[in-house]
Formats: C-alpha cells, structure tokens, sequence
C-alpha cells in the first residue's frame, strides 16, 4: 500500500501517545493507519476506511534484520521501507502538531488547502476544503523544502486541526 516514496519529518509533535503495531501491508514512516485490536501489546494497522476514527502516523527507526543487517539503511529517508509484518512505532496525531511531508495525492500548490488520509492506503490527500466525514484533518500552511543529500525535496508543511 506505500507505494510512494514519501519523506515525513516531524517540525512540532507531541507524539506522547506512542504505540507498537503491526501490519500485513507494506509500511514508510508517515503513513496513516488505522489503530485496530490489542494482542500481545501489539496492536493491528491497516490502511484507513472511510469509518476510521483511530488514525495512528508510522514513525519509526530503521529494524535489525538477521546478521546485523539493517532493513532500509540508506542515505535516503525515502528509502525506508518496513515489510508487511514487522513491528514498528506509530504515534497517535493530536490537534496543533505540525510536520512536513514530501507526497500528497493531488496535491495542486493553487487549490489544495487541507491533507486527509485515503481512503483504502495509507498517505495523504490534498482537497480544498475538508469534510464532515474526515475524523483527520492537516491544514497545509506553506510549502518548504528538505535536502536528501545535494537534491532539494518539495515539501507540504502541515498542521492538524481535528483528530
């Protein structure tokens, strides 16, 4: 489901609600998952639906693999990629933090006013205005950029309005 290559940097968060989750998609730090069940102290992520109210954000370090390799160690964030099944840290978004990601879909720097999640994966949507039915709203602030070694990102920097 993260599909894209989607660089997510955190500019002002709280992230004091910090969990462990696993999922049985493919993950990048920033994607948006739903929170499900509890077992073991790990609980389940999948991609939101359009009924999600308990959205949690992937934001976690590279994982140890077998031989002391790592999974994702690049020079590149964009890189990082976590397989379906592993174990990773999620933060639970809360009104007023602020980040900055490099990928929204249809995303247009004229009209795109807000970031939701999509329905069906886990990243971002730009829209005009938000709906009723959104229970995860950024409000895009400006645009900025990041630089991956000599290359300048395009970044949508963002606040959250209503989780």
């Amino acid at each position: 489901m993260a599909e894209t290559k989607n660089v997510y940097i955190l500019r002002d968060v709280s992230a004091d609600k910090v969990r462990t989750g696993k999922a049985e998609i493919e993950l990048r730090n920033g994607d948006i998952v739903a929170i499900g069940t509890k077992a073991d102290g790990v609980y389940t992520l999948t991609a939101p639906t359009a009924d999600t109210k308990r959205f949690g954000i992937v934001y976690n370090a590279d994982v140890v693999t077998e031989a002391g390799k790592y999974r994702g160690l690049s020079d590149d964030p964009r890189d990082v990629v976590f397989k379906a099944g592993t174990v990773v840290n999620f933060y639970i978004p809360k009104q007023e933090d602020e980040v900055a990601i490099t990928v929204a879909e249809g995303f247009d720097t004229k009209t795109s006013k807000v970031l939701v999640p999509t329905v069906g994966k886990t990243g971002y949507t730009a829209k005009v205005s938000a709906a009723a039915t959104d229970h995860l709203v950024y409000e895009i602030t400006h645009e900025s950029f990041v630089s991956i070694g000599n290359e300048r990102v395009s970044t949508i920097e963002a606040v959250c309005t209503l989780a």
